[in-house]
């Protein structure tokens, strides 16, 4: 017969599993809405959602389906913002030597390929993002990121794509990926972002097929 001390026991322990996945649930959510967060703090703007959101994402994936097939294989490329943008993620390492904001030649081999895609969708726009991991003061870094970040543009400029589309901006060390207190956070952290978002074309666009 189970006694009423033992009763107590399994019930506190109940107790404990459920506190442990609840917390669990909400460090998750919270996150998801911190990266979110971020990511709107970068780039600025907010997702257009509904109808004409669900438009500008479909648009948005056949942009993903060429850059997969145009870039190299050591980036990353996902929908973000609900799938209303596409955010090509390059190693900053790949693009330039180490504090410098010279282009390598691997650098302009990968953004020319990415010029065929810009210019293929004028109706999109580009937002470059450039940073640093915490190493070193934070003021060189930004002004690092934001010397790589005008580099590339004026590169993309130079290969033909209009400069009104395009915005770039260097963050430094903020918004990590990673954990900058590892090397291999560190390594992630150093970074280059460029977002495919819908310019006002496209934007216009949506609106008439809400």
């Amino acid at each position: 017969m189970v006694t009423m001390e033992e009763k107590v026991k399994r019930w506190c322990g109940w107790l404990f599993c459920f506190v442990i996945a609840l917390a669990g649930c909400k460090s998750s959510e919270t996150a998801e809405s911190m990266s979110g967060k971020k990511a709107a703090e970068a780039i600025g703007g907010v997702a257009v959602g509904g109808a004409a959101g669900a438009y500008i994402g479909r648009r948005m994936a056949e942009r993903k389906v060429e850059l997969d097939v145009v870039l190299p294989r050591k980036r990353a490329i996902e929908t973000a913002r609900k799938g209303e943008a596409v955010k090509v993620t390059l190693d900053s390492g790949l693009l330039f030597l180490q504090n410098a904001s010279t282009l390598s030649d691997t650098a302009k081999y990968i953004l020319r390929q990415l010029t065929t895609c810009v210019n293929r969708y004028p109706d999109t726009n580009l937002k470059i993002i450039c940073y640093t991991d915490n190493a070193g003061e934070a003021e060189l870094n930004r002004i690092l990121s934001e010397r790589r970040a005008r580099g590339i543009r004026d590169y993309l400029a130079a290969q033909g794509v209009d400069a009104s589309r395009m915005d770039s901006r260097g963050m430094g060390a903020l918004y990590p990926a990673e954990d900058n207190r590892k090397p291999a956070g560190r390594l992630q952290n150093r970074r280059v972002e460029i977002w495919f978002l819908a310019g006002e074309q496209l934007l216009h666009e949506a609106q008439q097929h809400k």
